[in-house]
């Protein structure tokens, strides 16, 4: 344990190198806005401007959500390319630490994401959003920053065993935001789908931070930011796991090659 915060801290200061040597890990944070565009044109020319705040969320929480899963398979890509994996595995820094690390450095740099939407609506359509409760979407960022890290460690472990990581990074993303709710809420998906969103912590975040920005008070707060905490630690605890065990295959049998 006394290993894990240095770790930590190292694997996220690498991180932020990373994105100064490549900047194309941030790609995303340039798609945003264009997103955003897009979807903002058909809310405006579609009559439909009380829907502006929706129009602006989406992309953000896709931001985030997409970063998370696309950089976690890249850096374990390029950890195994250039025979950084097996060093890191074999260290005493628990493998857990060092891709939560990671993944953090790379939610709160994805969260920028929110400001370029804002900035695209106030500036391009003169669409200003007020957060009409600012504590309720304060508290619910941060619990979806901790459950979007969560989902990340969870990849990443799991590409740490993949062959094809880039095609299963690639086709995951689209799910992710639809059972998430960031393109739509998912009281409008079918009984099925919406079903198994539930069980997805970002279901219950972007409901919340949508019923943030609208002035209407905001029913069973507590207990919808206790689920999407509750199963941001569900997450949280299978990367753990996973992570664990593969530190003990590769001490076992000597090679981190593919499971």
């Amino acid at each position: 344990m006394s290993a894990a915060l240095p770790a930590f801290l190292a694997a996220a200061r690498t991180q932020l190198g990373e994105f100064r040597r490549e900047p194309g890990t941030l790609l995303m944070l340039v798609t945003a806005p264009f997103f955003a565009v897009i979807l903002l044109s058909v809310t405006e020319h579609g009559g439909r401007a009380d829907l502006a705040a929706y129009a602006l969320l989406a992309p953000a929480v896709m931001t985030s959500v997409g970063m998370a899963v696309m950089e976690a398979g890249e850096s374990i890509f390029r950890d195994r390319a250039s025979g950084v994996l097996e060093a890191i595995m074999t260290t005493p820094a628990p493998l857990a630490a060092v891709l939560s690390g990671r993944v953090a450095a790379i939610t709160a740099v994805s969260l920028l994401g929110i400001g370029e939407c804002w900035l695209v609506g106030a500036l391009g359509f003169g669409v200003v959003v007020a957060v009409a409760h600012p504590l309720v979407f304060a508290l619910t960022l941060a619990a979806a920053a901790a459950g979007i890290a969560a989902t990340g460690v969870l990849l990443a472990a799991v590409f740490v065993v993949g062959r094809n990581v880039r095609s299963f990074q690639n086709s995951l993303t689209f799910p992710l935001y639809l059972l998430g709710g960031a393109m739509v809420p998912v009281a409008f998906l079918p009984w099925g789908f919406e079903a198994l969103s539930r069980l997805f912590f970002l279901s219950w975040a972007t409901d919340l931070l949508r019923d943030s920005l609208s002035p209407g008070p905001v029913a069973a707060f507590w207990p919808r930011l206790g689920a999407v905490l509750g199963l941001s630690a569900v997450l949280f605890a299978a990367g753990f796991w996973l992570a664990h065990r593969l530190v003990r295959r590769v001490r076992r049998t000597g090679t981190a090659g593919f499971a």
